[in-house]
């Protein structure tokens, strides 16, 4: 790894320490860190202009480095591996206020644009039902389970279609693929987990994980939910955000990928009543902003 690190980007670091997939290590008061890139190749460019952007507009972010043929990405085994300074190196947790503070960040290109949800979520769908329908004998427990998430998922694109809203930039915002609770504040400001998006995303991927990783019961959610302020249309994104089962599809997809063993779809099904009772209390809170007519079969579960 020295000798790579020499030859491509002429940095001589005297210890690199591997975490997982990915090499850090210190070179002249600086800190670096080698990460494996799992993502879509013909996405690296979109990754360095939006970086770019960022770093030109002063926003918190860490930083792209090309390495010696102007490469963005570096090839080792067979493996793709991108160069980052860690300008922001904290390895504490990330709370809800870095999460607030980033969602600040406005956004005059279009790179990396999620903002189709309606479009993304329905092709979502088309592709797990293609999959299912071919491994339904392999994979019985997600067989038993996926058309529950599947009708979520059909739930928030009848919002989509219903409220018709048209969005402009207060609305959208630089925001990340996927928030974990456990996530460190250094790997939050990685620039290769950025898409664009409406704000609203990360706040409800952040509650998502401290619902599935039980870090907090649903009144302290609730509790700490009624103390964010929102626009009412961000108000109305964030509930379809929330009814968006993401924690579900991902695992899936990890299960399918034979990242993760089937059994692990358990730890969400099992949660599954409690969610929708979570969906309650934040429609609760929601209607009193803005007029929005709640999941009838959810509201009519939970409304005694």
């Amino acid at each position: 790894m020295k000798d790579l690190l020499s030859y491509y980007y002429y940095l001589l670091p005297d210890k690199i320490h591997k975490y997982n997939n990915d090499y850090y290590f210190e070179f002249r008061n600086h800190s670096f860190c080698f990460y494996l890139y799992n993502g879509k190749v013909e996405d690296i460019n979109y990754i360095y202009n939006l970086n770019n952007y960022m770093i030109y507009n002063n926003y918190k972010i860490n930083r792209i480095i090309t390495n010696s043929q102007s490469n963005i990405l570096t090839k080792k085994d067979n493996k793709y591996y991108i160069l980052i300074e860690l300008i922001i190196n904290n390895k504490n947790n990330i709370s809800l206020d870095n999460i607030i503070e980033f969602n600040q960040y406005k956004i005059s290109i279009n790179l990396l644009n999620r903002t189709n949800w309606y479009l993304l979520w329905s092709r979502k769908i088309d592709n797990i039902e293609y999959t299912i329908n071919h491994i339904k004998n392999k994979y019985r427990l997600l067989y038993s389970s996926i058309f529950y998430y599947i009708g979520l998922t059909e739930n928030a694109i009848r919002y989509i279609k219903y409220f018709n809203l048209n969005n402009n930039n207060n609305n959208i915002s630089i925001c990340h693929k996927r928030i974990n609770i456990n996530n460190s504040i250094r790997d939050f400001y990685n620039p290769i987990n950025l898409v664009i998006d409406y704000k609203v995303r990360d706040i409800a991927e952040y509650y998502k994980s401290l619902f599935f990783n039980k870090n907090i019961d649903i009144k302290n959610i609730i509790n700490s939910f009624t103390n964010i302020k929102m626009s009412n249309v961000d108000y109305i994104y964030f509930y379809i955000r929330m009814l968006y089962p993401s924690y579900y599809f991902d695992l899936f997809d990890n299960i399918i990928n034979n990242k993760c063993k089937e059994n692990d779809i358990l730890n969400i099904t099992r949660l599954q009543e409690d969610y929708e009772y979570l969906l309650y209390e934040i429609y609760n809170v929601i209607k009193i902003h803005v007029n929005i007519v709640g999941i009838e079969w959810i509201n009519k579960k939970f409304a005694n």
